[in-house]
């Protein structure tokens, strides 16, 4: 029985060491194909005035970055639905891990019966 997994996890390896060499054999002839070689959607460039990148064709600096950053720490708003939801997920769990535990002590003194 174990060489029979051992023999369907091999199989099962090889078939996606292939699946994945070939999507990217794929990839590359794709590329050669149209004759481009810095694929992928995020490409960091040396500018003059620094590092810039671009993602999916969109150039992003240093400055624009800080903007972002001021932006974000300017909005500090409260968030309801966020606050509302974790409660929930909190009151939720709790009520779970006590009907698990009740449900378990049962199951527990149940089978000690039958010793």
């Amino acid at each position: 029985m174990a060489s029979f997994f051992l023999k369907c996890f091999l199989l099962v390896s090889l078939l996606l060491f292939g699946v994945l060499l070939g999507m990217e054999q794929a990839s590359r002839n794709m590329n050669h194909m149209q004759d481009y070689e810095s694929t992928g959607a995020f490409q960091i460039k040396t500018a003059s005035n620094g590092v810039e990148a671009e993602i999916l064709g969109t150039s992003i600096t240093q400055s624009d970055l800080q903007n972002k950053q001021e932006t974000l720490e300017g909005a500090n708003e409260f968030n309801v639905l966020g606050d509302l939801g974790s409660k929930l997920s909190n009151w939720l769990s709790a009520l779970i891990k006590t009907l698990l535990a009740f449900v378990f002590t049962l199951i527990t003194t149940l089978l000690s019966f039958f010793k």
